[in-house]
């Protein structure tokens, strides 16, 4: 019996073994790649350093051809330099596979005695932690950026592992792992750790500085020989050990090691390289992240490639566009005058509005100090204030039929807050005005073209409201790919965060912000006849055979019609010749048109603008945000540099280029506060004329009568509005007043009050005071309507002739 149980026991044993090893056979087959590309590891070292390229006109052939940028050479923003296998000296290779794989040179790519009792670690503890990794497998994980401490990521790790060893020999491996392990301090590989920590060749280390750097990989910032001598100090010696057990070097040698003393040398020179511009540390990071996101390779592999792989990097630079940013920003006193304390930061990009590319790029003001320093042109993000308003709000709208030039909208609050002034619903809360104009008015109706030109926050509001806020944001993300904004997520301290809300999309109070160069590349909408153009600020990339590595080819979007852009162009051109941003006279030379933007709180300004020629985006604020004083900056930035471009480029009057006009847009007049066709009431508005031009898509033009204006009896004389026949005739005139219906919980300014007409019933009294409406009686209690400043209204009563007797006896007689 027994030996029969011990049988059925062993057979379902096996039976489960087998089950198991059919589930993971499956899993691999389907999860697992078997292969690894080789082609990834061989793009380090080359003899020839990289070069960058820009395109321009052939002095001879008068073709387009790539030149050499000479006077750009890469510099590394941090530390790595290749160095051959047999400039490393034999301590340091040992020192290397004495501690981190003592077993390199007898297993194909994987330890499997480390791998079964890293497992089996794993598994009983139930650890995170897994270990066991090999040279090659830790080189892997280093090339390709497969950094996760996942079961399936060293199973991965295993099968590449294995198929790299089949391709590479392991002097291969381990001369690559040593060029590009991390070495803390910002160095990358053992050459960059000895000119770095010991300001010398690597091939001229001793034996104890050998150990000293093999130590550090094991934990860059915790064995760090600089931060941390002491535990540095207590690994080197365990390697020491190591190295002395595995027959490496003698009792003698480790002793002697080991006594003495670590003498760091910290190359202060090596710490400092010379400078690249800010257009080639852009172009480095661009060609790092997509090295990373398309090629699959690791950060600390794709800056090796490109600082050490004879790469040739074709930008989209403008030489000369480049240079006039740079002069201009390295001069400090174009950003303020005699600075003490914390001075405020500014950048700008300037891209072809035609092709996305970019021309140039300043960072940051003053002398660049430093190589990959934040950009804050590219990398910094910030909320976009009201420049963001005709991205997310008007274009869209505009491109859906919801508005058009002549639409009008009420510039009065959108609403008071959580307000409660009833005393028997609890604690009594003042209501509260949203959102605010930055120039503190509201002047009531008021249409779109004057809402852009004067960057009226309340309208844009309301049109967001009628567009949608997913709509809008959705058009930003998905056709504009500001890919900053948030969607939806938990801060650090458990709020929800998200900027799909009127307040981020319509007024630009976003919860972290977008980059200029988001922005900026957004605007060529406008510019380029309703195309979003991707930015690239470079084309291609290849290695020093000449094989293309990555290239960058031209992306174009259509997003809007052709019309709405046009529509568009001409509402930004009327912001710089009657709006925010009138000062700029470049206008006179080439057609603008732009947007200012300015954030909550004064934190931030803004100028996105552009010409037939460029699209420029400028941001001026503190590094960390505080209120700024004074007018918006960015506009004189903008307008002197892109002058001197223009000049440059030999642009002049008479030979500009002017923006593209769609075929399918018209001028038509219209009622500017009901955007309707004029009538005779519109004509005797007591303001003057209500009528204006504007430009339309054809089919969207005004085509229905002003129904806003209604005509008013009105006593000239006294002033105030003729209550039915007590004023004398030759006293009063017929004048065009607006019917409007506004209801408020507290008083509002509204600068077309005063000449609002309202509908009176018969058994309603006219209110008499001269600082009121007319009207005042129809409201409830805590109720208003809105007045104008000063101290009589337009629409007051003709208190002169008004009877009191006459309009009691009338009343009665409606009675009977």
């Amino acid at each position: 019996m027994v030996l029969r149980w011990l049988v059925a026991v062993l057979f379902f044993l096996v039976v489960f073994c087998l089950i198991i090893a059919l589930v993971f056979a499956i899993y691999v087959n389907k999860k697992i790649e078997k292969s690894i590309d080789e082609t990834m590891f061989t793009m380090v070292g080359s003899d020839s350093a990289t070069k960058l390229y820009y395109y321009d006109v052939s002095d001879t052939t008068g073709e387009i051809e790539a030149k050499e940028l000479k006077e750009e050479t890469l510099y590394g923003g941090y530390r790595c330099v290749y160095v051959e296998y047999e400039r490393i000296p034999q301590d340091l290779k040992d020192a290397f596979i004495s501690i981190e794989d003592k077993r390199f040179y007898q297993h194909k790519g994987v330890d499997w005695k480390r791998t079964l009792s890293a497992g089996a670690n794993y598994f009983l503890n139930f650890s995170d932690s897994y270990g066991g990794s090999t040279i090659t497998q830790q080189l892997i994980k280093n090339v390709t950026d497969k950094d996760d401490y996942s079961f399936q990521r060293k199973i991965q790790e295993i099968f590449w592992a294995l198929d790299l060893e089949t391709k590479m020999d392991k002097q291969e491996i381990l001369g690559l792992y040593l060029n590009i392990i991390n070495l803390s301090q910002g160095c990358y590989g053992v050459q960059a750790a000895a000119e770095y920590y010991f300001s010398k060749d690597v091939s001229q280390l001793t034996l104890n500085e050998c150990a000293c750097i093999a130590a550090i990989t094991n934990s860059p910032s915790y064995y760090d020989p600089l931060r941390n001598p002491e535990n540095n100090k207590e690994r080197k010696d365990l390697i020491l050990e190591e190295m002395c057990e595995q027959g490496y070097i003698t009792q003698e040698e480790k002793q002697a090691a080991v006594s003495s003393e670590i003498v760091l040398n910290v190359n202060e020179k090596y710490s400092t390289d010379e400078i690249n511009s800010w257009y080639v540390d852009m172009v480095i990071e661009d060609i790092v992240n997509d090295l990373v996101e398309e090629k699959g390779y690791s950060r600390p592999m794709a800056n090796l490639m490109i600082y050490t792989g004879g790469l040739r990097i074709y930008t989209a630079m403008d030489p000369e566009v480049q240079k006039i940013l740079e002069k201009y920003y390295e001069k400090e006193s174009h950003f303020y005058s005699a600075a003490t304390g914390t001075t405020p930061q500014s950048a700008m990009i300037i891209l072809d509005p035609n092709n996305g590319d970019i021309l140039g790029v300043a960072g940051a003001i003053g002398n660049k100090g430093a190589n990959r320093l934040q950009n804050f042109a590219t990398q910094t993000l910030r909320p976009a204030g009201s420049v963001i308003k005709p991205l997310s709000v008007y274009a869209p709208a505009m491109d859906r039929g919801i508005i058009t030039w002549s639409s009008v909208y009420d510039d009065v609050p959108v609403n008071f807050g959580k307000y409660n002034l009833d005393p028997n619903r609890g604690e009594l809360v003042e209501p509260v005005a949203w959102p605010k104009n930055s120039n503190g008015i509201y002047r009531g109706l008021t249409n779109i073209n004057y809402a852009i030109e004067h960057s009226v926050n309340t309208v844009t509001v309301r049109v967001l409201e009628d567009l949608g806020v997913e709509n809008s944001f959705r058009f930003l993300s998905d056709s504009l790919h500001m890919e900053s904004l948030i969607e939806g997520e938990y801060g650090a301290d458990g709020t929800y965060l998200t900027d799909m809300d009127l307040a981020a999309l319509a007024l630009g109070q976003m919860n972290y912000g977008i980059t200029v160069k988001e922005i900026t590349a957004a605007y060529s909408i406008f510019a380029n006849e309703g195309v979003y153009n991707y930015a690239r600020s470079y084309y291609k990339v290849t290695d020093s055979t000449g094989s293309i590595l990555l290239e960058n080819k031209y992306r174009g979007e259509a997003v809007i019609r052709e019309e709405t852009a046009t529509l568009m162009t001409k509402m930004l051109e009327n912001v710089i010749e009657n709006g925010t941003a009138n000062q700029i006279n470049l206008q006179e030379l080439v057609d603008c048109a732009g947007k200012t933007g300015t954030t909550q709180n004064n934190y931030d300004r803004w100028f996105i603008g552009y010409t037939p020629y460029y699209i420029g985006g400028v941001w001026y604020g503190y590094e960390y945000p505080r209120a700024l004083s004074g007018g918006n900056m960015c506009i004189d930035i903008w307008e002197d540099i892109m002058k001197e471009i223009h000049k440059t480029k030999g642009v002049t009057k008479e030979t500009a280029k002017h923006f593209a006009t769609s075929d399918n847009v018209v001028e038509a007049e219209y009622c500017v506060d009901s955007g309707g066709l004029v009538t005779n009431a519109c004509l005797s508005d007591p303001r003057g004329s209500r009528t204006e031009k504007g430009y339309f898509a054809k089919g969207t033009e005004p085509r229905a009568l002003c129904t806003c204006h209604v005509p008013v009896l009105y006593d000239t004389v006294e002033g105030g509005v003729a209550w039915e026949g007590q004023c004398p005739t030759e006293t009063t005139k017929i004048v065009g007043m607006i019917r409007v219906t506004r209801g408020f919980p507290m008083q509002v300014y509204v600068t077309d009050a005063q000449y609002v007409w309202r509908e009176l019933p018969r058994d309603v009294l006219p209110e008499t005071s001269p600082s009121q409406p007319f009207f005042r009686n129809l409201l409830g209690e805590k109720e208003y309507c809105g007045i104008s400043r000063g101290e009589t209204q337009y629409n007051r009563l003709c208190r002169a002739h008004f009877n009191y007797f006459a309009w009691k006896e009338k009343q009665e007689e409606n009675t009977e």
